[in-house]
């Protein structure tokens, strides 16, 4: 084995990861799908991030910090019709300037989750309601920079709700950011990396003898398999984290502001864990091998390369471990 690999299975105490996979808190009952924007976005991220929710009809209204409206994308529009303020409470009275939820992010510095807000149809007569979320974009000095308010229709059946869920972004299966999705945030990861210098780390895990347990088991034991970790990988990384299905019985893991030191030290976490979480039918262990990384201005194809020798290196040492990039240390 090259001596920048290392093979690890240390002894690390279990715990209850209480933190959920990156999502945006935006729809009730589908609310774990939807992808969430960067917090130090700029412009050309908020405008992706607008014409993403197009494709899944949710408005993007996007503020500057004395509220006036920079811009919205096509679903907002079509939405509010160009109509003006005020925003109505639960309670249809009218809120204050500093009520408005893009404000009250303003003040606070902190998001506003899944409040109901209506403006009044006055051609109908009615009001239109809508569940809206609103979250700060930072600038580097740390300070509120613009603020997005998040809409959707609520008088009428989410098409996330009618599709099942099965966004364009997501792997059905799983759950997880789908390989497209997921290439896609690792290209913008590694532009933020280079733009403000901030650390991330990159993992690939592989589930072992995947091919074998669909032989030995049938397919549906090993979609089984794969639905397992998935949801234990989303219930195990931090808000911010990303994670996909990048291939067959492979998972494409990105965990911004991190070292490579504490990421081996998360992954060996999920290695224990899914070691003893039963996720076979015939109670047997089923377990992972994967390899780990962090960014050091490689482009993107080469730091896939990278996680996917080390990896290869897990595999070759009979499996069930996480293989790091010592020159990092």
């Amino acid at each position: 084995m090259p001596k920048s690999l290392a093979s690890l299975r240390l002894a690390l105490p279990r715990s209850s990861l209480q933190h959920r996979f990156a999502a945006c808190p935006l729809m009730a009952d589908r609310q774990d799908l939807l992808p969430l924007v960067e917090l130090h976005a700029d412009e050309v991220e908020i405008g992706h991030y607008g014409a993403l929710l197009d494709t899944l009809n949710v408005g993007l209204l996007e503020f500057a910090v004395d509220g006036s409206l920079l811009q919205s994308n096509t679903r907002a529009r079509a939405l509010l019709g160009g109509r003006p303020a005020p925003w109505l409470d639960e309670n249809g009275q009218p809120l204050s300037p500093d009520e408005h939820l893009e404000m009250q992010v303003v003040h606070t510095g902190q998001p506003v989750r899944q409040r109901a807000i209506g403006l009044r149809n006055e051609h109908a007569g009615t009001i239109d309601w809508y569940k809206a979320s609103a979250y700060p974009v930072f600038g580097d000095s740390g300070t509120v920079r613009r603020i997005l308010l998040i809409l959707a229709d609520l008088s009428r059946p989410s098409d996330l709700a009618r599709e099942g869920g099965r966004l364009p972004t997501h792997d059905p299966l799983t759950g997880l950011f789908n390989q497209r999705y997921i290439s896609t945030l690792l290209d913008d990861e590694c532009r933020r990396a280079q733009r403000y210098g901030r650390p991330f780390v990159l993992a690939l895990l592989a589930i072992d003898n995947y091919t074998g347990i669909c032989q030995t088991d049938g397919q549906q034991a090993g979609e089984n398999a794969l639905a397992g970790v998935g949801r234990l990988l989303a219930r195990s990384l931090r808000e911010f984290d990303m994670v996909g299905r990048f291939a067959t019985d492979e998972f494409l893991l990105i965990l911004p502001n991190a070292r490579v030191n504490e990421a081996t030290s998360v992954l060996e976490r999920l290695r224990e864990s899914i070691e003893t979480s039963r996720l076979r039918s015939d109670d047997k262990a089923l377990t992972i091998s994967g390899g780990l990384t962090e960014y050091s201005n490689e482009d993107t194809p080469a730091l896939i390369d990278s996680v996917r020798s080390l990896l290869a290196a897990a595999r070759a040492a009979d499996g069930n471990r996480i293989c790091v990039n010592l020159d990092l240390f």
